[in-house]
């Protein structure tokens, strides 16, 4: 049919977006004669009102009628060529070539069929950004965004289709979004739906301020036949003051029965700060046995069993690296298939797509043969202090044929001090050639901390006596060590307890430079710390050659430790202490003075921990007090 505006005496009927500046189509307002429909349009326009002589863009647009008598829900999906013919003041004919109803069901049979391809994975993620800006200046210009949103979470969520695994990235006290409601809630905000989730204030509204722009990056994308997954960051524009935030994500499309594309997987979170049944006749297996659930809740078993194993083999001084080999060619699909790997601790190289970095990761860069990685402390190991338990926790398990995945909550306690730390998960499980079940796609995150987002003048400053207390707590920590290892007491747990209190190792990067270090100067990992203080033949996992162990005096103990301050100088959440402390000899009663500089930092738990420790002989002879 052929279709005008009807915008009587007006110019053409409005964009809302300027198209030189945006490049983006919202809607074309009166070019409506019926039900709403969402049709992907190609447009070119000539407009003297706009001083566009040509434009060409792929949009979504919402309101145009049912043609031909076709109803509304058989047309979406369809791509759909528009082309302004007489574009002026008053209007444009737009003509449209309308498949019949019985055309379009046979269409769509024959997609649902058909294997997902990188084109289809792209044009998903430019629908759910494009859908993000859109809901954004229809808040803004007091428009009916909610209406909006929630077309657009039908078009691109498998709601309704199939089970969707949703963890947004601002979501704490109800992590997993299963049903529709609540990833609409999330979206725009508890205020603006009923029976809202209170935590949320509207993503796709930015909380009121509004995003203007989104683009994916991704790392990669990974096509099994009717389903695909995507990793990589995307990155948010905040629409008023233009600063740009970076979010990591992991997306599973999956092919539904209407043939359209939808989401169902959707991972996403703050970086870490311090599938079918067959992909295709042609090349599916001859017979493929579907994964099960105890098959997936087996492999998770596997994989907590091989990190306290790695862990208690690192503590015993046993060849931990060669068990973590063996594990990862158990559990891990690395030579069989692409991975996906978004480690939790994982900053400056985010994705392990290769079997070493995850090697790296696991084990730490200085264990690991072949790394790049040098920011791997070696997460099965704890940075040196192991792992006594690993516990999965699901919130859901979704088996495709093939494939599995399964998102959650893991719980590690700490082997040192018995601390519980509790980590977000998604987990991808393939049945491998050999007949085997591993990880494909392994997504993993700390839960989201408000507080930790929050501007810094929401935490808590140091105070000076926080420092004070601080520096009592060290010097107390040296002689309990000491008067420990003297009455032959268990003054290694003792030492490791004191650790954690007063270093953030695990919380930060942490800067420490000892007084006697010469061949390894600088300690960034605990396991580097813990070899100085208790002395290379003390610290579990071999510690490093030249340590006599400073806490212990060498094996004479120190008696007492006083610090004097030069200057403490505090910055909000850092405070920075210079000056010199004296050690006294528990054997001798001689005096030694060693200079020091500390730098203290809040921590998300609230406590004040050293992030910076400086110290140093004095220039020249040894000074006595």
């Amino acid at each position: 049919g052929d279709f005008s505006s009807r915008g009587a005496g007006g110019p053409l009927p409005k964009l809302r977006a300027p198209v030189p500046k945006a490049g983006r189509f919202f809607g074309l307002g009166h070019l409506a004669v019926g039900g709403p429909v969402t049709i992907d349009a190609t447009m070119e326009i000539r407009s003297r009102t706009m001083g566009v002589s040509r434009r060409r863009r792929t949009m979504t647009v919402l309101g145009l009628a049912a043609l031909a008598g076709v109803a509304a829900g058989e047309m979406r999906g369809r791509t759909w060529e528009a082309s302004a013919q007489s574009a002026s003041s008053r209007g444009g004919s737009f003509s449209f070539d309308v498949p019949s109803s019985s055309a379009i069901e046979e269409e769509a049979s024959a997609r649902a069929g058909r294997p997902i391809t990188e084109s289809e994975v792209r044009a998903a993620q430019n629908l759910w950004a494009d859908s993000i800006l859109r809901i954004s200046a229809a808040q803004k210009d007091g428009e009916d965004f909610v209406g909006i949103a929630g077309s657009a979470a039908r078009d691109l969520y498998a709601y309704g289709h199939s089970n969707v695994l949703f963890k947004p990235t601002k979501a704490k006290g109800s992590q997993f979004r299963p049903t529709a409601s609540e990833a609409m809630s999330y979206f725009v905000g508890a205020s603006n739906v009923e029976d809202g989730l209170p935590e949320d204030g509207g993503f796709a509204i930015n909380g009121g301020r509004g995003w203007s722009d989104v683009a994916f990056d991704n790392h990669q994308i990974e096509l099994h036949g009717n389903t695909a997954l995507a990793m990589g960051n995307y990155y948010f524009t905040d629409a008023i003051d233009g600063s740009t935030s970076k979010v990591e994500y992991t997306f599973g499309y999956k092919r539904c029965d209407d043939g359209r594309v939808r989401i169902i997987l959707h991972h996403s979170s703050v970086p870490y700060n311090p599938a079918s049944t067959a992909a295709t006749e042609a090349h599916a297996p001859e017979k493929v046995h579907a994964i099960t659930e105890s098959e997936v809740r087996a492999a998770q078993k596997l994989w907590a069993d091989s990190i306290k194993k790695i862990s208690a083999e690192y503590l015993d001084g046993k060849d931990f690296v060669a068990t973590a080999g063996e594990a990862a060619g158990q559990l891990y699909a690395y030579g069989h298939s692409n991975v996906l790997f978004k480690p939790t601790k994982a900053k400056d190289t985010q994705f392990r797509s290769r079997g070493a970095e995850a090697m790296s990761y696991f084990v730490g860069a200085k264990h690991a043969e072949d790394s790049s990685c040098s920011e791997d402390g070696g997460f099965a190991i704890n940075g040196g202090r192991g792992w006594s338990e690993v516990e999965f926790d699901n919130h859901q398990i979704d088996l495709n044929g093939n494939t599995a995945i399964a998102m959650g909550n893991y719980y590690f306690t700490d082997a040192t001090d018995g601390s519980k730390s509790k980590v977000e998960y998604t987990f991808g499980y393939k049945r491998c050639d050999d007949g085997k079940v591993r990880i494909f796609l392994h997504h993993s995150s700390m839960p989201y901390n408000p507080r930790a987002s929050a501007a810094p003048v929401d935490v808590k400053p140091i105070t000076k006596h926080e420092v004070l207390s601080a520096q009592d707590k060290w010097a107390n920590a040296i002689k309990k060590i000491s008067k420990e290892y003297k009455h032959k007491k268990d003054f290694v747990a003792t030492a490791a307890k004191a650790a954690g209190e007063l270093y953030a190792y695990g919380h930060t990067d942490v800067l420490f430079k000892p007084t006697k270090a010469r061949d390894v100067q600088f300690r960034p990992d605990a396991a580097g710390a813990m070899s100085y203080f208790l002395g290379s033949k003390n610290a579990k996992g071999g510690g490093i050659a030249e340590d006599g162990g400073f806490a212990i005096n060498g094996g004479s103990g120190w008696s007492d430790v006083m610090f004097d301050n030069h200057k403490i100088d505090l910055k909000g959440n850092v405070a920075i202490a210079m000056g010199n402390y004296y050690f006294t000899d528990a054997t001798t009663g001689e005096e030694s003075l060693v200079e020091y500089t500390f730098g203290y930092t809040r921590c998300n738990d609230g406590k004040v921990r050293i992030f910076l420790h400086h110290s140093s002989v004095p220039y020249g002879a040894p000074k006595k007090r």
